[in-house]
């Protein structure tokens, strides 16, 4: 894009390169086993069945899904799926990734790393 360039010419630029941009592909979808994450719908299906989760429980899992074999600790899961502001403990991830096994059953991705945290794999 040539300089000086006006506001108006950078959004249809902008807008130009968002339409040639290829759309919501499968790609975006992960699995892990029998488990399939779909982050566009937010939807978990264990084998054929859907599986309901809580925003925090999804958030969760997609994590660790979007970086396979990585080992997070707590304080970086807590960090990375729970907002800002929130008042939650490390403790608060043991529990959330105990009802996350309870739902996702032997299908659950999730693995401890003792003294160390959880990794997805």
């Amino acid at each position: 894009m040539p300089r000086p360039f006006s506001p108006r010419t950078l959004i249809a630029a902008f807008t130009e390169a968002l339409r040639a941009s290829p759309a919501d592909t499968a790609a975006d979808v992960l699995h892990a086993g029998e488990l399939t994450l779909d982050p566009r719908t937010r939807t978990v299906h264990v084998g054929a069945a859907p599986t309901a989760l809580t925003a925090t429980e999804f958030d969760l899992l997609a994590h660790l899904l979007r970086h396979p074999g990585r080992v997070f600790t707590r304080e970086q899961l807590l960090a990375s799926s729970w907002p800002a502001g929130a008042n939650a403990g490390v403790r608060t991830v043991d529990v959330h990734i105990a009802q996350l096994r309870g739902k996702l059953g032997p299908a659950s991705p999730i693995r401890t790393v003792r003294g160390v945290g959880y990794v997805a794999g």
